[in-house]
């Protein structure tokens, strides 16, 4: 959904996931509509409205993306990212076929398919084989400019990329990485262009959605342990996007992807959905206050600056209240059908969500840190990471740390 262009309107966005999260279901004819349902509910806001084109419309930017996707192709430095799949006789360059599947997902800007690639390079192919890799394409919409969508990548995009590469060709080893790995980027036939990533489990979302199920509603989906390791993961996961300068501007459990060992016990999550993160401003009250007052105010997209590693600090609060209680921020306050009066509080009465009681001393210190109404005064990654080292029992923890020690964790 795109912002909105009054201030009622951008009340009735802000209470979408409230809404989805405090009404009754509709019946969905199969569990996948379902999912697909679901998905929207965590639809980030973008600081420009879509538009409804016409068929000639439509025509006319498939062919102005075709010719530029060529240029991206051929760039010096990062042309590398850029590939085109197809049939190797029909296609110049072509990388191999890639098979778009079924779509399980879709939020404002692109819809999520499962995907299979046939690589031309037989060395890919094996790297395939051997790590059991299966493929996600995210496909923006019909209609979307590359040229458009090209001020929307942050620069560490193609930083992380091109450290990928050099690596690769140095034979030295990746190194453990707790974001998506963005793999690269394509332009199918019909013009819409897709970036093309390595499939993960499903989203913590849906993880804590059916932990809940399992474990009640009267405590948290997780266990202690279980809660500190996520969050480390997740910690570990933005500190790198920032130190490549990408700002995520839009983190919440839905944006964290995971895969579950088949013992269930060991739990790997990854930061996604950063690839176009310029001009998102974020989903509700994952936002910090000073992005819901500029928001509020619709002078937004003129403030790039409020869109900073602090704002990630602050969204990070957030995602840690999911994951201790399951629940989106605000949901069961009593104001919660006056949108207004609540976004007012929280932004000039530094209203935050209640904690249960079982939530550890130091646990609430971190998230009153976080929330912190003044950016400057909010935890530094690095910061939230020694925190948890510090206050942590899990094992798990003290060996992350110990490699961070040696510095061994790329």
């Amino acid at each position: 959904m795109a912002a909105s262009g009054s201030d009622s309107e951008f009340v009735t966005a802000l209470g979408r996931e409230h809404d989805q999260a405090t009404t009754s279901a509709p019946v969905f004819v199969t569990a996948l509509e379902e999912r697909i349902e679901r998905s929207k509910s965590h639809w980030s806001e973008l600081t420009q409205p879509s538009e409804c084109l016409s068929v000639g419309e439509e025509a006319a930017i498939k062919l102005e993306n075709e010719e530029l996707f060529k240029t991206l192709e051929n760039h010096p430095e990062w042309g590398e990212f850029f590939y085109y799949f197809g049939d190797h006789s029909k296609v110049l360059g072509s990388q191999g076929l890639l098979e778009v599947g079924e779509k399980f997902a879709q939020g404002a800007q692109a819809e999520l398919f499962h995907a299979r690639i046939h690589w031309r390079d037989p060395e890919k192919i094996e790297w395939d084989r051997e790590d059991g890799d299966k493929w996600v394409v995210k496909v923006f919409k019909k209609g979307t400019l590359v040229q458009h969508l090209q001020q929307q990548w942050p620069n560490g995009l193609f930083k992380m990329h091109a450290e990928t590469v050099e690596r690769t060709k140095l034979g030295k080893p990746l190194g453990v990485r707790h974001y998506c790995q963005v793999s690269c980027a394509t332009l199918l036939g019909d013009g819409r262009f897709a970036f093309v990533m390595i499939k993960e489990d499903e989203d913590l979302r849906t993880l804590i959605d059916r932990k809940m199920l399992e474990r009640g509603p009267n405590c948290g989906p997780f266990h202690k342990k279980v809660v500190e390791e996520i969050m480390y993961r997740v910690a570990l996961g933005v500190n790198q996007l920032h130190s490549l300068d990408i700002v995520h501007r839009d983190l919440k459990a839905s944006n964290v992807l995971v895969k579950t060992s088949p013992d269930g016990k060991y739990l790997w999550c990854c930061v996604a959905d950063f690839e176009s993160s310029v001009g998102v401003v974020g989903t509700g009250f994952w936002r910090a206050p000073e992005i819901l007052e500029a928001c509020r105010e619709r002078n937004v997209s003129k403030r790039p600056e409020l869109f900073s590693k602090s704002a990630d600090a602050y969204s990070y609060g957030m995602t840690y209240y999911e994951v201790l209680t399951g629940r989106f921020p605000f949901q069961d306050h009593p104001l919660s059908e006056d949108l207004s009066l609540l976004t007012d509080l929280v932004i000039n009465h530094h209203l935050r969500p209640e904690l249960p009681e079982h939530v550890e001393d130091w646990a609430r210190e971190l998230l009153q840190w976080c929330w912190k109404s003044d950016p400057i005064a909010r935890p530094s990654f690095e910061d939230i990471l020694s925190f948890i080292e510090l206050n942590s029992e899990s094992e798990f923890v003290r060996e992350e740390a110990a490699k961070r020690m040696r510095g061994d964790e790329e």
